[in-house]
Protein backbone atom coordinates (compact mmCIF):
# COMPACT_ATOMS: atom_id res chain seq x y z
CA UNK A 1 0.00 0.00 0.00
CA UNK A 2 1.30 3.53 -1.34
CA UNK A 3 1.97 6.04 1.78
CA UNK A 4 0.54 9.81 1.74
CA UNK A 5 4.71 10.56 0.42
CA UNK A 6 4.60 8.41 -2.16
CA UNK A 7 1.39 9.20 -3.48
CA UNK A 8 2.03 12.94 -3.65
CA UNK A 9 5.32 12.79 -5.19
CA UNK A 10 3.82 9.68 -8.05
CA UNK A 11 1.33 12.80 -8.20
CA UNK A 12 3.13 15.44 -8.91
CA UNK A 13 5.10 13.06 -11.91
CA UNK A 14 1.18 12.36 -13.23
CA UNK A 15 0.56 16.03 -13.06
CA UNK A 16 2.69 17.28 -15.34
CA UNK A 17 1.58 17.79 -18.61
CA UNK A 18 3.50 16.21 -21.66
CA UNK A 19 5.71 14.41 -19.16
CA UNK A 20 4.28 10.61 -20.03
CA UNK A 21 4.55 11.72 -23.35
CA UNK A 22 8.56 12.68 -23.24
CA UNK A 23 9.46 9.54 -21.39
CA UNK A 24 7.61 7.50 -24.11
CA UNK A 25 9.04 9.02 -26.55
CA UNK A 26 12.38 8.88 -24.87
CA UNK A 27 12.13 5.00 -24.48
CA UNK A 28 10.38 4.85 -28.33
CA UNK A 29 14.30 6.21 -29.33
CA UNK A 30 16.15 4.24 -27.42
CA UNK A 31 14.57 1.33 -28.29
CA UNK A 32 15.00 2.13 -32.10
CA UNK A 33 18.55 3.44 -31.36
CA UNK A 34 19.01 0.05 -30.31
CA UNK A 35 17.90 -2.12 -32.37
CA UNK A 36 19.42 0.00 -34.99
CA UNK A 37 22.54 -0.02 -33.93
CA UNK A 38 22.37 -3.56 -33.81
CA UNK A 39 21.04 -3.83 -37.52
CA UNK A 40 24.00 -2.00 -38.58
CA UNK A 41 26.79 -3.95 -36.36
CA UNK A 42 27.56 -5.85 -39.51
CA UNK A 43 28.29 -3.08 -41.65
CA UNK A 44 30.45 -1.66 -38.99
CA UNK A 45 28.68 2.17 -38.76
CA UNK A 46 26.50 3.51 -35.63
CA UNK A 47 23.76 5.06 -36.18
CA UNK A 48 24.95 8.49 -35.61
CA UNK A 49 27.76 7.81 -38.51
CA UNK A 50 24.87 6.56 -40.75
CA UNK A 51 23.33 9.74 -40.10
CA UNK A 52 26.38 12.02 -40.63
CA UNK A 53 26.99 10.23 -43.72
CA UNK A 54 23.23 10.63 -45.19
CA UNK A 55 23.32 14.31 -44.12
CA UNK A 56 26.67 14.22 -46.63
CA UNK A 57 25.09 12.92 -49.33
CA UNK A 58 21.96 14.70 -48.99
CA UNK A 59 24.06 17.77 -48.94
CA UNK A 60 25.64 17.26 -51.95
CA UNK A 61 28.58 15.09 -50.63
CA UNK A 62 30.33 18.11 -48.93
CA UNK A 63 29.47 20.57 -46.17
CA UNK A 64 31.13 21.96 -43.20
CA UNK A 65 31.56 20.65 -40.18
CA UNK A 66 28.70 23.26 -38.66
CA UNK A 67 26.38 22.84 -41.50
CA UNK A 68 26.81 19.07 -40.28
CA UNK A 69 26.06 19.97 -36.66
CA UNK A 70 23.26 22.20 -37.48
CA UNK A 71 21.36 19.27 -39.83
CA UNK A 72 22.35 16.68 -36.83
CA UNK A 73 21.42 18.82 -33.53
CA UNK A 74 24.79 17.49 -32.46
CA UNK A 75 28.08 20.17 -30.87
CA UNK A 76 30.79 20.55 -32.79
CA UNK A 77 33.30 18.26 -30.79
CA UNK A 78 30.29 15.41 -31.14
CA UNK A 79 30.77 16.55 -35.06
CA UNK A 80 34.74 16.06 -34.76
CA UNK A 81 34.90 12.60 -33.10
CA UNK A 82 32.39 11.64 -35.90
CA UNK A 83 34.80 12.69 -38.70
CA UNK A 84 37.74 11.55 -36.86
CA UNK A 85 36.10 7.73 -36.84
CA UNK A 86 34.73 7.74 -40.07
CA UNK A 87 37.97 9.52 -41.47
CA UNK A 88 40.36 6.81 -40.21
CA UNK A 89 38.90 3.87 -43.04
CA UNK A 90 38.15 6.90 -45.40
CA UNK A 91 34.42 7.17 -45.97
CA UNK A 92 34.85 10.67 -45.34
CA UNK A 93 37.77 13.21 -45.78
CA UNK A 94 38.44 16.83 -44.41
CA UNK A 95 39.11 19.80 -46.87
CA UNK A 96 40.88 23.06 -45.08
CA UNK A 97 39.49 25.96 -46.19
CA UNK A 98 42.50 28.40 -47.43
CA UNK A 99 40.24 31.39 -47.11
CA UNK A 100 39.14 30.51 -43.55
CA UNK A 101 41.15 28.78 -41.19
CA UNK A 102 38.26 28.15 -38.74
CA UNK A 103 36.22 26.39 -41.43
CA UNK A 104 36.69 22.59 -42.37
CA UNK A 105 34.56 21.04 -44.97
CA UNK A 106 33.76 17.40 -44.94
CA UNK A 107 33.34 15.02 -47.94
CA UNK A 108 31.53 11.84 -48.92
CA UNK A 109 34.22 9.96 -50.52
CA UNK A 110 33.30 7.23 -52.90
CA UNK A 111 34.35 4.80 -50.37
CA UNK A 112 31.73 6.50 -47.98
CA UNK A 113 29.14 6.48 -50.66
CA UNK A 114 28.97 2.36 -51.31
CA UNK A 115 29.37 2.03 -47.38
CA UNK A 116 26.11 3.84 -47.32
CA UNK A 117 24.52 2.36 -50.19
CA UNK A 118 25.42 -1.17 -48.33
CA UNK A 119 24.16 -0.22 -44.70
CA UNK A 120 21.35 2.72 -45.58
CA UNK A 121 19.20 -0.17 -46.93
CA UNK A 122 19.27 -1.82 -43.18
CA UNK A 123 18.13 1.21 -41.50
CA UNK A 124 15.34 1.88 -43.99
CA UNK A 125 13.98 -2.09 -43.65
CA UNK A 126 14.01 -1.66 -40.01
CA UNK A 127 12.14 1.52 -39.79
CA UNK A 128 8.88 0.15 -42.67
CA UNK A 129 9.14 -2.93 -40.17
CA UNK A 130 8.39 -1.00 -36.76
CA UNK A 131 6.24 2.06 -38.86
CA UNK A 132 4.03 -1.22 -39.94
CA UNK A 133 2.34 -0.87 -36.38
CA UNK A 134 0.92 1.95 -37.55
CA UNK A 135 -1.68 3.35 -40.37
CA UNK A 136 -0.82 5.28 -43.47
CA UNK A 137 -2.92 8.43 -41.75
CA UNK A 138 -1.30 7.40 -38.56
CA UNK A 139 2.19 8.12 -39.56
CA UNK A 140 1.01 11.00 -41.40
CA UNK A 141 -0.17 12.43 -38.19
CA UNK A 142 2.86 11.94 -36.44
CA UNK A 143 5.41 13.17 -38.45
CA UNK A 144 3.45 16.39 -37.95
CA UNK A 145 3.24 16.33 -34.70
CA UNK A 146 6.82 15.31 -33.90
CA UNK A 147 7.76 18.07 -36.31
CA UNK A 148 5.83 20.50 -34.13
CA UNK A 149 7.60 19.46 -31.23
CA UNK A 150 10.69 19.38 -32.92
CA UNK A 151 10.37 22.94 -34.70
CA UNK A 152 9.45 24.07 -30.90
CA UNK A 153 12.67 22.67 -29.02
CA UNK A 154 14.98 24.01 -32.10
CA UNK A 155 13.73 27.48 -31.19
CA UNK A 156 13.70 27.11 -27.83
CA UNK A 157 17.04 25.92 -28.17
CA UNK A 158 18.02 28.21 -30.41
CA UNK A 159 16.86 30.93 -27.70
CA UNK A 160 18.79 29.30 -25.12
CA UNK A 161 22.09 29.02 -27.02
CA UNK A 162 21.90 32.62 -27.87
CA UNK A 163 22.19 34.07 -24.24
CA UNK A 164 24.75 31.74 -23.47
Amino acid sequence: MATRQQKARQSKLDGSRGLAEWITIYQAYNAIFKLTELALLPHGLSLPQIHLLSVLKKGGAILTTGEIGRAMVKASQTITGLVDRLEEPGLVERVFDRRDRRKTWVRLTDKGEKKLAEAFPVTTRLAEELSSVLTDQELKDLQAKVERLRNAAMDKLAGALGRI
